[in-house]
């Protein structure tokens, strides 16, 4: 009976850890500096946002729907996409940090894809 109860609370916390996973979900939108944060959500920010990231300040993400800023927990993983309209994949952190994993470039244009609100 007590073997029977421990693999059956052992099934459980087993199952409650897998559920508290982190998702892997993907946003669009730009890759801004904090100092500038939605005022550089364009690709005529990028010089701006390279040098302002250079100078020490931290790469966000501005999402397109809603021009969120988002912090981005990693920065070596959007280095080079300063001032780019891209698709981010990752996971949020406890902190509303981006833990980003992949970055994939989109039209420079601008859009109004996939945002916060509409992971996919």
């Amino acid at each position: 009976m007590t073997k029977r109860v421990l693999l059956i609370i052992g099934l459980y916390m087993i199952s409650m850890t897998l559920l508290a996973t982190a998702k892997e979900m993907s946003w669009n939108g730009w890759i801004s500096d904090s100092k500038c944060g939605a005022k550089g959500a364009n690709a005529e920010h990028a010089a701006c946002a390279k040098k302002c990231i250079d100078a020490g300040e931290k790469p966000v993400l501005v999402t397109d729907k809603d021009m969120k800023v988002v912090n981005i927990a990693n920065p070596d993983a959007v280095k080079g996409h300063e001032g780019h309209h891209v698709q981010v994949s990752g996971t949020m952190n406890s902190d509303g940090s981006l833990q980003v994993t992949k970055v994939t470039m989109l039209s420079q244009k601008g859009g109004t894809g996939g945002a916060m609100s509409d992971m996919h």
